[in-house]
């Protein structure tokens, strides 16, 4: 190659570079609009898909707590509008109702015509009970043909004549089959609600009886559990149901807990009694509750007047107060734990649950009570005894703190086989990390061998009684 041929060798080498590079770049370009736009087919994508996914939680929620049949609200939903209308009425002050309506009879409808009919009949009827009320109201679907119906901002007065025309709607004509004429009615039971109810479960406690007393009557009746009253505006002849159902009739009296290193007071059991009389103790008047199918209203209501005790006492103490598990299970755990003060300078609570009131295994209590530690709530096991159920209480429930049954610890001093037992049951609560604590110490005697064996802390009568 000649020097002349060299410029223009490195004019086409310059040429040739230019158009390579301009054929890069303009596929840089395409590329990176490719790119943009798989980004953005993607975001679109992935935003059609949350959505997706949102409405179907929606839908998952509303089927949790909607039943299928009629369209209202079940159980699960009525809890969540119970706890929303309640915080509304505290807020405002307005009263709220609530009535409880079984249909007569049904079983006979599904027996000789076909469950198929009595579901039409079940949605004719919930038709004819929305169309009565107002669209403030709730109707929610808790049993087979049973319904609970919650009126806000209504006094027991009005209460009383929307349930008479409840009741009339129902009966008013029959419901035609393609070969009969089924003639339905409706028995209602009307109770107004406490702003301090927590639960369905206690709901159901204050309308069922007087659901009870429209059935007893004939049938087809509304009736409502409102005390009578005398010449002077108050109650006369309240049975003990009655009582125990309005739950203004407990208080609490305490039984101190000691260290047994030092024998120092750290706390209290807090304990409740119903009034005065027959029903006094909670053995009897928890008795009548059971049968009245109203525990989980008064084990709540006990619960309160304890609650309402631990201010009065000591700051910074410790207090366990006593629960079933059918409560701490039927009472949603947000409005149990909002019934526990805020303060927590008034001192720590403990959720006694007594082992003797498991049913089969205790594991269904579980979530409750992660959720009341959580809440900075402890929980403990009471009347612990020595079967193969306690130790699976004891490790599936871990509690932080156990109580051994006073039976195995009164005249422990005077029985090896006591102290055998008791010896193998501190080592457990020892491995799990709880603290131990000796009911029914009442003797000196019981008092030193309890504590050589290692139990951190006892109540009993020999330091004096509850009061």
């Amino acid at each position: 190659m000649t020097a002349s041929e060299v410029p223009l060798m490195l004019s086409v080498l310059a040429g040739g570079l230019a158009i390579g590079c301009g054929v890069i770049y303009r596929n840089g370009r395409v590329i990176v609009r490719k790119q943009r736009k798989e980004i953005a087919e993607l975001s679109e994508s992935l935003s059609s898909v949350n959505s997706q996914y949102e409405d179907a939680m929606r839908r998952l929620d509303e089927l949790a707590t909607i039943d299928p049949l009629t369209d209202l609200s079940n159980r699960r939903g009525l809890e969540r509008i119970l706890a929303a209308e309640i915080a509304r009425a505290q807020r405002t002050g307005s009263s709220l109702v609530a009535m409880l309506l079984d249909c007569d009879d049904f079983y006979k409808i599904n027996e000789s015509l076909g469950h198929a009919v009595g579901d039409v009949v079940l949605k004719e009827m919930v038709l004819r009970i929305t169309t009565t009320l107002r669209p403030s109201d709730c109707v929610a679907r808790i049993g087979g043909d049973e319904f609970v119906i919650l009126l806000t901002d209504t006094l027991m007065a009005e209460a009383l004549l929307i349930a008479e025309r409840v009741r009339l709607c129902v009966a008013e004509s029959p419901i035609r089959n393609s070969n009969d004429n089924i003639y339905m009615t409706a028995s209602l039971g009307v109770a107004p609600l406490p702003y301090e109810i927590s639960s369905v479960e206690e709901l159901l406690s204050l309308t069922r009886h007087a659901l009870k007393s429209s059935k007893v009557s004939g049938k087809n009746r509304v009736s409502s559990d409102m005390p009578a009253e005398d010449g002077n505006g108050g109650r006369k002849d309240l049975d003990i149901v009655q009582e125990l159902r309005q739950g203004d009739c407990f208080r609490c009296v305490k039984h101190a807990m000691y260290r047994l290193a030092d024998e120092h007071k750290v706390g209290y059991e807090l304990l409740s009694r119903g009034p005065a009389g027959a029903f006094e103790m909670p053995y009897d008047f928890f008795r009548v509750a059971i049968e009245n199918n109203i525990l989980t209203r008064v084990d709540l209501r006990c619960l309160k007047a304890c609650i309402d005790a631990a201010g009065t006492l000591e700051p910074g103490s410790r207090f366990d107060v006593n629960l079933f598990p059918s409560t701490i299970l039927d009472t949603p755990i947000d409005r149990l734990l909002a019934l526990f003060p805020q303060d927590k300078n008034i001192g720590t609570f403990c959720v006694e649950i007594s082992e003797q009131q498991f049913i089969g295994d205790p594991s269904y209590l579980k979530e409750h009570t992660t959720a009341l530690k959580k809440a900075g709530i402890l929980v403990g096991i009471d009347d612990v005894g020595f079967g193969r159920s306690s130790l699976e209480s004891l490790i599936l429930l871990e509690p932080d703190i156990v109580k051994v049954d006073i039976k195995y610890v009164a005249g422990i001093a005077v029985d090896s086989q006591k102290q055998r037992l008791l010896r193998r049951l501190v080592k457990v609560v020892q491995a799990l990390g709880a603290e131990l604590v000796a009911e029914g110490v009442e003797s000196r005697d019981d008092l030193e061998v309890v504590r050589d064996m290692g139990v951190q802390y006892a109540q009993g009568y020999l330091w004096g009684y509850p009061n």
